[in-house]
């Protein structure tokens, strides 16, 4: 499958149904459906009220399938704010979390040819250090 001409996403987007928080400084949304995922993002869905577009955030998703929870965990802000979803646009996202995240996607992809492309064509994709837990 290619990439459809109309598309102007970069990154390929996967449902993925699992739960996410979504902290901003002033409050902690939780969300049970995260409706798709790319590399560069996500959109969740909740019933929590959402904050104004451009509010900074950190996103963390459980993978509560694997054997011992995988964390992954990303900083950004919220692009697109309705009532009932909100958008994140990822700007940093951890080394161990980039790894986790390429894979859900790897696996979850209609087309993970594709999504290999797009990891190839993004090498330069901003990761963090994993932050220090004490």
């Amino acid at each position: 499958m290619t990439k459809p001409e109309n598309e102007k996403r970069e990154f390929v987007r996967v449902p993925f149904m699992i739960g996410t928080t979504v902290r901003t400084s002033d409050r902690t949304i939780w969300s049970g459906t995260t409706l798709d995922v790319s590399m560069s993002g996500l959109r969740v869905e909740t019933t929590d009220a959402v904050p104004p577009e451009g509010t900074f955030c950190e996103v963390e998703i459980v993978l509560v399938e694997a054997p011992e929870p995988v964390i992954i965990e990303a900083r950004g802000s919220i692009v697109r704010s309705k009532p009932g979803t909100l958008s994140v646009h990822f700007s940093e996202v951890d080394v161990d979390s980039y790894q986790h995240l390429r894979q859900l996607i790897l696996n979850n992809s209609d087309d993970p040819e594709r999504a290999e492309k797009e990891f190839s064509a993004h090498w330069g994709i901003r990761t963090s250090r994993p932050r220090d837990k004490s």
